[in-house]
């Protein structure tokens, strides 16, 4: 009987390895190459994401580009710039890639709901009832 995906998948010292390799920017065929695991073997677990390899692996490639996104930032504010629209550039990617991939720590919105899209917490928005025509009637509370 031949090993399926699961004891493969679960075997923690692999998944490491490719996790290294996808933070390494590695594409899925050198992953497959250096991980040791069939190339149309792995090409099958991604596609089906046999035990959530895909989204593992997507989560490792966010994470990989967050890393970069903040290697930049960092070079960026110690040097001094000769070439400044460059430097603009590589500036404006990298705060992208941060305001939307990090958005708990760099995005600039306000958010009009709860985290995650939950409702607000009542004391905020106040629904008065109208008697004299039954119609709901919102105000928001000021502070």
């Amino acid at each position: 009987m031949k090993p399926g995906p699961k004891p493969m998948l679960e075997n923690k010292e692999l998944l490491k390895k490719i996790k290294d390799c996808v933070l390494d920017g590695m594409n899925l065929k050198e992953t497959a190459r250096v991980s040791g695991i069939n190339e149309d073997t792995f090409y099958v677990y991604h596609s089906d994401n046999v035990l959530g390899i895909a989204d593992k692996i997507e989560g490792w490639r966010r994470d990989r580009k967050l890393r970069l996104a903040n290697d930049r930032m960092e070079e960026i504010l110690q040097l001094n710039p000769k070439d400044k629209e460059y430097t603009r550039s590589v500036l404006d990617a990298s705060k992208f890639t941060l305001e939307t991939l990090d958005k708990q720590n760099y995005s600039k919105r306000s958010e009009l709901t709860g985290a995650d899209g939950k409702d607000l917490p009542t004391p905020i928005m106040n629904v008065q009832r109208d008697n004299s025509n039954n119609e709901d009637q919102s105000t928001e509370q000021k502070d």
